[in-house]
């Protein structure tokens, strides 16, 4: 059995697809029939000692877990000692020998199984465990491993609140560490001390791991074990030991006492005590010096491996790979310098923290006038000023080490330097004099957030200097070929570590601004200071290479500065605007509109200028400003040629090229009227980007923006296929579009722009219909962005963007000016509603096509008013052909509402030729058998269905999910135009359709208002009712529909009251059977607002019934409706005399009332 058994967990363990899967399965199911045995922890304990494959050992260990997890208190007091025995003879048996080893993995496995004991004995019945393993854990280095991993395990597996655990499990954690604190814990501080110290010289990794264990107990032991006279020096004497991992854990223990809880004074007593803040000062500049060092070594070894791979590359051998910098030992030494520079955030932040408690204490006594005797006074007094002295020298150390421009010693220190400039503005809004050298503090925590929001030096986009690739028209592609385009795998590398750079900046710019509030002037005078240095630097460098193109390069080496340089300069121009005093933008004294115009006419001269990062930058702040050149028109020109220059539209990049379109129509949208000066001039520049956009596909691949993109733009439709370079032609369209312009000039400027689009529609209608019937073209509705883009033909992409253009382009133009002060505009623009209506006709099966054209359709309806209406039979029919689906119509009937919301009675012929058309569309769709209950497309039955097996799904007889949800969006469509139709004064047009219709119509809203799950649904169908009602029962008693009155007074008397109380009739006629016994109707839940609002509208419609149909209605309650309500007799006889006699209020809370009953009563 014993080689079974090891072959079959060999077997198991085998994971590298060499082995039988049949044969895997077996050795699964025969160690799954071992484990089911109640003895299989003896077999576990023979095994492991026997065995000499690692596989079995961790299997026998990790079963005896599981056996301990499971059973352990269950079992014999026998069967417990001789799993504790075999537990405890492995540890020091197998773990105290060094030759052979036993693996990691398998110490870890022990540790974890000896903790699975000691959480079910200790204190109870083992109280000796932690002494037992102290006293072990001297006896070699192999027990002094295990002694950290199993304190480790302890934390993991009890201890620690980090990892979510039950009530249980939190009462169990609590009285360990209770027990812990009585009777052990100094016991296991004197070891960590005791082996730290043994093998700080011979095994410093050894001693490392013990302080690492250490360091997860200290927040919660007393803290004088740790912070002593012995154990103190050894942290500080190993914070300088040669080891960088001992150094490291030393750190993190010290972090660790910094920041334990406790009372002011007594935190700063404790720093005090440490005797480390003293040490601040050099280890900042231990910091400084070690990021210089990282930073030169990070370049050679950038340097050795491009050698390497030149040489790769050249054939020869790299050779020499050894003279560099490995990337671990980088990477462990930035590892060491995030945990100094924790260590001095946690030293600032803890004494900044106290001496605020401190402050806020007396301040709080003063406040509310009571004495404070002069001993706590003295005591308060006393530990402000130590607290004052010791944040002096901390502040003074963290600004040094912030100011290092390495992202592991600055982000560390973002905390604190956030809370003391919070401090500070708290203080000047007190009115209390800030800290001597506070200036010269906010001018660090400036320098040192421009030096962590830099991008990194030989960085993935030191090369992205503009050529990603083709940009808008020919310049752009001239310059794009003037230079190596970057490979896919370069852009990919930049744009991820610009999303890097943006998350880093977040709270790096946070605290730019909180400084700026707090000294405006000063941050002013720095952001000033570094855009003129850049400034100088490319004026400098433009002097002396008089010769070289412009935007050739963009590093230090061939313009005076770095991109790096210019895109920090111009990013914290832009965030300074955020939150500037209103005066510092007024023209002449506004010191940062001074600014901001110096980039504007001088920014050609930026350094690196071509660089999309810096372009980009350039481009945001031009846009945030912006009134700076309503104020200094004399700027304008200069901002124009810059966006529709090689450095905006024309850029290489599509990233810069398709930002510059949407920033310019913000720009343009902002100086409108300023703008008439400029605008043939501009027009003419924009003729070949608007030909490129309305003709080119955007390039393939995701679109990268910046984080101002992600946050300052709304998310199109799904089906809206975005293409931002389209914003171009809302910027010309806005420009256009002004009344101020000649008649004639605009007429003529806006037919040459229209023109060549409608060709484009009308030329590829042809062959978006030859590709739809190839199979593409359609469109899914789920694309968006580029991916939907690539999933089009290139017939059916130019028709949707050449509609698109033309709406982009009507967006500037206002409905009165089309419509009656230049009806030739709106004839231009009718023009090209008419060529779109063959896009739905000739493609009626494309998703996509018919999304543009119900926005295009929206977009003209919105600029040119009633002029549309002659046009719309002819789009609605083309809408609701025979090829339109579930989601179509649902479209179409969206579309009809809101048309009937903007014209109303003007729609009404209209709306007597197609409504008919769409209710038979509408039930045609939905099928005889639909369950207008809505209980299919609830989100109660979808989670059901979810529930279930799939071979359970593939035996439902009715429509799948997502059949039945878009069918029931159909159904509350359908409701939603039933209800904009007779709210809009169209309730004559119903009486134009035929009889068969009108039965359909009305018994569609019976079943709404009786069974529907949504009571926002049911409230819409009653309110159709009741308008009904009050039309087509007219005063003299009549009706205009035969017999309506018994049909209203039967199902929205009868059957909708019932409904309330889950009694209806028409529930189970609605279902049909197909919904099971679990999600029949019940009681409304009178708790729900929607249910209310439903009870109110109810109220007011059995009023109505009342007052309409007299004693008709009467005899039909009590006579049918409540006896079948099932409600008691004194009850029924209530309900009937609200109706009769109280107001719609008082019947609606009576109504309520009913409904709570009903519920508790079903409970």
């Amino acid at each position: 059995m014993s080689d079974d058994f090891e072959k079959a967990v060999l077997i198991n363990f085998n994971y590298g697809g060499n082995i039988n899967p049949q044969l895997k399965e077996q050795a699964a199911a025969y160690i799954a029939s071992i484990k089911q045995s109640s003895d299989c922890w003896k077999l576990c304990c023979e095994r492991f000692p026997a065995t000499l494959y690692p596989e079995v050992k961790f299997w026998c260990l990790q079963t005896l877990h599981e056996v301990i997890c499971a059973c352990y208190l269950q079992l014999d007091e026998g069967s417990r000692q001789m799993i504790k025995g075999a537990l405890l003879t492995w540890l020091q048996r197998d773990c105290t020998s060094e030759s052979p080893a036993l693996p990691p993995f398998l110490r870890n496995k022990l540790a974890q199984a000896i903790v699975a004991v000691v959480k079910r004995e200790y204190p109870a019945l083992w109280p000796s465990f932690f002494r037992e393993l102290v006293a072990a854990a001297g006896s070699g280095p192999g027990l002094a491993d295990m002694f950290g991993r199993i304190m480790v395990a302890v934390d993991e597996d009890v201890i620690s609140l980090d990892i979510p655990r039950s009530a249980e499990e939190t009462k169990l954690s609590m009285h360990l560490k209770d027990s812990m604190r009585e009777q052990c814990i100094a016991e296991v501080a004197a070891a960590w001390f005791n082996l730290t110290q043994l093998y700080k010289a011979s095994r410093p990794e050894l001693a490392a791991f013990v302080l690492a264990s250490a360091a997860r107990y200290v927040h919660w032991m007393d803290i004088g074990l740790v912070a002593n006279d012995r154990f103190i020096p050894l942290l500080g004497e190993l914070m300088d030991h040669a080891n960088p991992v001992l150094r490291g854990a030393a750190t993190d223990v010290l972090a660790e006492v910094v920041s334990k809880r406790m009372e002011p004074t007594a935190k700063i007593a404790l720093v005090q005590q440490l005797k480390v803040v003293d040490a601040c000062e050099r280890l900042s500049s231990n910091l400084i010096a070690a990021a210089g060092a990282n930073k030169a070594a990070a370049a050679a070894a950038l340097a050795v491996g491009e050698c390497g791979e030149k040489a790769k590359q050249g054939g020869g051998a790299a050779g020499g790979g050894g003279a560099g910098v490995s990337a671990a030992a980088l990477d462990q030494d930035d590892e060491l310098l995030g945990k100094y520079a924790k260590l001095l955030a946690t030293l600032a932040s803890e004494v900044m923290d106290a001496l605020k408690r401190v402050e806020n204490v007396v301040i709080s006594f003063n406040v509310t006038g009571l004495g404070v005797d002069d001993d706590a006074a003295r005591d308060a007094t006393l530990a402000a000023q130590a607290a004052n002295r010791l944040l002096e020298a901390l502040t003074r150390a963290a600004l040094t080490a912030f100011c290092s421009g390495l992202d592991t010693i600055s982000m560390p220190l973002v905390p604190f330097m956030s809370a003391y400039v919070a401090r500070l503005r708290a203080l000047t809004k007190r009115g209390q004099a800030l800290p001597a050298g506070a200036q010269m503090h906010i001018q660090a925590v400036l320098e040192g957030v421009a030096a962590a929001a830099r991008y990194p030096a030989d960085g993935a986009n030191e090369a992205d200097d503009g050529s990603g690739g083709p940009g808008l028209g020919a310049a752009a592609a001239a310059a794009a070929g003037s230079r190596a385009r970057l490979s896919d795998a370069e852009m990919l590398a930049a744009r991820e570590e610009q999303w890097e750079v943006e998350e880093r900046r977040r709270e790096l710019l946070v605290l730019l601004k909180n400084a700026a509030k707090l000294a405006f002037p000063e941050a002013l005078n720095f952001v000033a200071g570094k855009l003129q240095a850049v400034l100088a630097a490319g004026q400098a460098a433009a002097a002396g290479s008089s010769g070289q193109l412009p935007g050739s390069g963009s590093g230090a080496g061939s313009s005076g500065a770095s991109f790096q340089d210019a895109e920090i300069a111009v990013t914290l121009l832009y965030e300074l605007g955020e939150g500037a005093p209103d005066d510092a933008l007024k023209p002449g004294s506004g010191g940062l509109g001074q600014l901001v115009l110096l980039l504007l006419t001088q920014g050609q001269a930026l350094p690196a200028g071509q660089h999309r990062l810096v372009a980009l930058a350039v481009l945001e702040t031009c846009v945030r400003y912006c009134r700076v050149l309503q104020q200094e028109q004399s700027a304008i020109p200069a901002v124009l040629n810059l966006f529709v220059g090689p450095k905006g539209l024309g850029h290489p990049s599509p990233d810069v090229a398709t930002r510059a379109c949407y920033l310019l129509s913000r720009l343009v949208k902002t100086l409108r009227s300023n703008l008439k000066p400029y605008m043939d001039e501009m027009l003419r520049q924009l003729q070949p980007y608007l030909v490129v956009v309305a003709t080119q596909p955007p390039p393939q691949g995701p679109a990268v923006g910046t984080a101002r993109e992600a946050s300052g733009k709304n998310l199109a439709p799904v089906t809206a296929l975005v293409d931002d370079r389209l914003y171009v032609f809302e910027s010309v369209g806005l420009l256009l579009g002004q009344e101020e312009l000649p008649a004639e000039q605009q007429l003529a400027a806006l037919h040459s722009l229209l023109q060549p689009l409608q060709r484009q529609i009308e030329g590829n209608l042809q062959q978006a219909a030859a590709e739809a019937g190839a199979g593409r073209g359609s469109g899914s509705s789920s694309s968006s962005g580029c991916a939907g883009l690539a999933q089009l033909g290139s017939g059916s992409w130019a028709i949707l963007q050449a509609m698109e253009a033309i709406a982009r382009l009507n967006k500037g133009f206002k409905w009165e000016l089309c419509t009656r002060n230049r009806p030739q505009l709106g004839a231009a623009f009718l023009q090209c509603l008419e060529v779109s209506l063959a896009v739905p006709k000739a493609l009626p099966g494309s998703k996509q096509l018919r999304a543009r054209f119900i926005a295009f359709l929206h977009r003209m309806v919105e600029s040119l008013m009633a002029t549309v209406l002659p046009y719309l039979p002819a789009a609605l029919e083309a809408l609701m052909a025979r090829e339109a689906d579930v989601t179509d119509m649902t479209d179409v009937l969206t579309l009809l509402v809101q048309l009937i919301t903007r014209f109303k009675e003007a729609l009404g012929k209209l709306v007597e030729v197609v409504l008919p058309i769409a209710v038979a569309r509408v039930h045609g769709l939905l099928g005889a058998d639909w369950d207008w209950s809505g209980r299919l497309a609830s989100p109660a039955a979808m989670a059901a269905a979810g529930q279930q097996s799939p071979q359970q799904q593939q035996q439902q007889v009715a429509v799948t999910l997502e059949d039945a949800r878009e069918k029931g969006e159909l159904q509350r469509g359908y409701y939603g135009l039933l209800h904009c139709v007779v709210h809009n004064n169209l309730a004559g047009s119903l009486l134009q359709a035929s009889p068969q219709v009108l039965d359909s119509m009305l018994t569609a809203l019976a079943k709404g208002a009786s069974t529907h799950t949504d009571p926002a649904v049911r409230r819409v169908c009653v309110q159709v009712f009741v308008r009904l009602l009050q039309e087509w029962c007219v005063a003299n008693g009549s009706e205009l529909i035969p017999g309506f009155k018994s049909f209203a007074v039967q199902q929205l008397g009868g059957q909708a009251l019932l409904g309330l109380f889950g009694s209806s009739s028409a529930a189970a006629a609605s279902s049909n059977g197909s919904c099971p016994a679990s999600q029949q109707l019940g009681p409304l839940d009178a708790r729900d607002a929607a249910t209310v609002a439903l009870l109110g509208e109810m109220a007011s419609a059995l009023k109505l019934l009342q007052e309409k149909c007299g004693d008709a209605f009467s005899v039909h309650l009590c006579g049918q409706v409540l006896p079948e309500s099932r409600l008691p007799g004194e009850l029924q006889q209530q309900l009937a005399y609200h109706v009769r006699e109280s107001e719609a209020k008082q019947l609606k809370e009576f109504l309520r009332e009913l409904l709570l009953s009903a519920a508790c009563a079903s409970k």
